[in-house]
């Protein structure tokens, strides 16, 4: 039997922090194994606002509320609106599939009417904080007042001279481009000129001074940093964010050792992972290597000031994540002068009280909990934490190559 969460009428923004837990346990690769993911979050959240780790392409901020709109001036039940939308975002998938050279992005390419988080779900919250979405509720509220006050809630805006401003929705931003012709027959990921100037204007407009904003509107072509923090996407950025930056890569640094340390010492206590232990062994030289090479830097860094920085982006953060991760920073120190602190028992023991704080019983380092450890596949993978740059960067791209010359961009496509 599948799982399913249902939602009462809880405030928008809780619904939201439930969802992006969901989508913690989807992201590959996650360090939430120590309880990282709250500080992370905070950065990824300062940096990229409106962004999550399952939105794939920048488009989708227009398709949504382009669906959406269809059926404002219809007088339909919250059920069979619901049943519409989910119609027409399967019947999006297919128009994609049919106008995209290459699938990569298309949301449900594979499962297609059997999938689960539709995009309108998973781009709600980024609309909101755009500023595209007016409404301020949840999706499902949305639907419940449109139905509930039926053509009435459709009823155009008027102007400061009192006429009625035809086409113009109280849910969705004024300057919202037009629906392409065909969309649902074809359409394409790539964004017009008209659509990427306008997802430039609605993040500058909203989120002036964050990252995202700044990358935005900089004029590049396209990014390929592989980090946030290389030379690419910092120049010229203002000293107080090249200051937050610098924190969230030296954190990211330090924490890239923690989930390899936890992976070893699983690996140690199941039988026939032999090679899984060399790989990670090698994986924590690396990563010693790596925070060795920044052993100033990390001797010199400010943490006073770390720590006020990430209480004043989430000040949810509890006492044992902010312990547990300034006790982990020194780990790494030590690391970096050399210590092999993934042999330490001490560590060790850190690590597993760590794990039993997050998952109780169900803990795998836990000695008699065999069966989930026998189920655990580890991963000798592992790198800095990126803040979400990897898909944050696929966006921006978008956005910048609609706005490049030459670029086609302005060109009229579905």
């Amino acid at each position: 039997m599948q799982s399913a969460f249902s939602w009462l009428d809880f405030a928008e923004s809780d619904r939201q922090r439930a969802m992006q837990v969901i989508d913690l346990f989807r992201e590959r690769n996650t360090v939430d194994e120590l309880g990282f993911s709250p500080i992370r979050d905070a950065f990824a959240d300062h940096f990229f606002p409106g962004t999550s780790t399952i939105q794939t392409r920048a488009r989708y901020f227009l398709f949504v509320p382009w669906i959406l709109k269809r059926y404002e001036k219809r007088e339909l039940t919250a059920r069979e609106r619901a049943a519409k939308l989910r119609r027409r975002e399967v019947k999006l998938i297919q128009a994609l599939l049919k106008g995209c050279a290459d699938p990569t992005g298309i949301i449900g390419r594979e499962a297609q009417g059997g999938l689960q988080r539709m995009p309108s779900s998973v781009y709600w919250r980024g609309l909101r904080l755009w500023g595209i979405r007016l409404f301020d509720g949840s999706i499902e509220q949305y639907s419940r007042r449109l139905s509930r006050e039926g053509s009435a809630a459709s009823r155009p805006l008027s102007s400061d001279d009192g006429e009625p401003m035809d086409g113009v929705s109280r849910d969705w931003h004024l300057g919202l481009p037009s629906e392409p012709d065909g969309m649902f027959e074809s359409t394409s990921l790539e964004l017009r000129e008209e659509e990427s100037e306008f997802l430039r204007d609605r993040i500058c407009t909203c989120q002036p001074g964050s990252l995202l904003a700044r990358l935005v509107a900089s004029g590049h072509e396209q990014l390929a940093a592989r980090y946030l923090w290389d030379a690419e996407v910092v120049r010229s950025m203002p000293a107080e964010l090249l200051a937050e930056i610098e924190h969230a890569r030296l954190f990211a640094l330090c924490a890239w050792g923690g989930p390899l340390a936890y992976s070893l010492r699983l690996a140690r206590m199941k039988s026939g992972s032999e090679e899984l232990v060399g790989q990670l062994e090698s994986a924590l030289g690396e990563w010693q290597a790596a925070v060795g090479s920044d052993e100033s830097g990390l001797q010199h860094w400010d943490r006073a000031a770390y720590w006020e920085l990430v209480r004043r982006l989430n000040a949810r953060i509890s006492a044992r994540t902010e312990e547990f991760a300034e006790r982990w920073i020194c780990i790494a120190l030590r690391a970096a002068a050399g210590e092999r602190v993934w042999d330490d028992e001490h560590v060790g023991g850190l690590i597993a009280n760590r794990e039993r704080q997050l998952k109780g019983e169900g803990a795998r380092l836990l000695p008699e909990n065999l069966r989930a450890r026998d189920r655990w596949k580890g991963d000798p993978s592992g790198g800095p934490i990126d803040y979400r740059w990897d898909r944050t960067q696929i966006i921006l791209n978008d956005i910048l190559r609609g706005l490049a010359p030459d670029s086609g961009g302005g060109r009229s496509h579905a």
